[in-house]
């Protein structure tokens, strides 16, 4: 992980034993190492809601921060699991100790925002602590905190209780709040307004589209490929689809680094195309290869096909 850039994603699963909970946290869990290997920017936390109860799976213990600098993936999946098992073992007599009119005063997804919001004040002061002394630290960022926040509810209820307030200082500090929705029984209103307002996403599982962990590569990894580009001094649309990522300024090839127009850029699928219709690809002046992660003009790219 790059040390001078820190952003966070924070998932919140909102569990109602509706689905094989180990099944969604290894979703999620996948989704985030693919994410952070991805960015090289960013660490997440993990956060596990269930019936008025909420716990932090990941990080939770003092050392679980190191293993996103070693990319200890083995070691975040050991602790997840050890932190889950715990919980469940446990949860039942947490609630046993609780009275009905405390329980009812608890809505955990308030508590888990403002504790977000608390570290965003941390973070800003700490980079007008630093001030000019942070330059070289965050040479590569251009937006300050870019911080996400990912709600992913496994429940027939919305997120009525949800303080307002706390989603519009959320807002305030150009916080997105995305939102995947898991039960078929939900209607959803609560959380396409606050996706609409936050400038988030909403999508929701249904027969056709039932694979979580797709889901969440579709709508979040393509974001990360403007970083990749980023760092070659490519310029890139702000744009979720892998193959409408390149903009239409000038980029250069991958092999002979000369400049190339992209007005008649082909994505990949159309590459795949062209290899079996030579005639096709005349008039192109860019091709962008996925499994590259590269562009390469017509004459590189001639020369790589013999």
């Amino acid at each position: 992980m790059n040390s001078g850039t820190h952003h966070t994603l924070y998932i919140i699963l909102n569990y109602a034993l509706n689905d094989n909970i180990f099944e969604l946290i290894s979703s999620i869990q996948q989704f985030c190492f693919s994410f952070i290997s991805l960015s090289l920017q960013y660490d997440f936390q993990l956060y596990l809601v269930y019936n008025n109860t909420y716990i932090l799976l990941f990080p939770s213990k003092l050392k679980d921060p190191t293993y996103f600098i070693t990319s200890n993936y083995s070691e975040i999946s050991k602790s997840i699991s050890d932190t889950l098992e715990n919980f469940f073992n446990n949860v039942t007599q947490a609630e046993e100790k609780l009275s009905n009119d405390f329980k009812s005063n608890i809505y955990p997804i308030n508590i888990i925002f403002k504790k977000i919001l608390l570290e965003l004040n941390q973070k800003n002061k700490s980079k007008n602590v630093i001030g000019d002394g942070n330059f070289f630290l965050s040479a590569n960022e251009t937006n300050g905190i870019k911080d996400r926040i990912l709600l992913i509810n496994d429940s027939e209820n919305d997120f009525d209780n949800v303080n307002q307030k706390y989603i519009f200082l959320l807002k305030k500090e150009k916080i997105k709040i995305d939102i995947l929705s898991l039960n078929k029984k939900n209607k959803n209103s609560i959380s396409k307004s606050i996706c609409l307002f936050t400038n988030g996403f909403f999508d929701n599982v249904t027969n056709e589209k039932s694979n979580i962990g797709q889901i969440l590569i579709q709508e979040y990894i393509p974001l990360q490929t403007k970083d990749i580009f980023r760092k070659n001094k490519v310029n890139i649309k702000d744009s979720i689809n892998y193959n409408k990522s390149i903009s239409d300024e000038s980029l250069f090839c991958g092999n002979c680094h000369k400049p190339i127009n992209t007005n008649n850029s082909l994505s990949n699928n159309k590459f795949q195309n062209n290899i079996n219709n030579n005639n096709s690809s005349i008039n192109t002046k860019l091709f962008y290869l996925e499994q590259e992660k590269n562009t390469f003009c017509k004459l590189c790219l001639d020369k790589m096909k013999k």
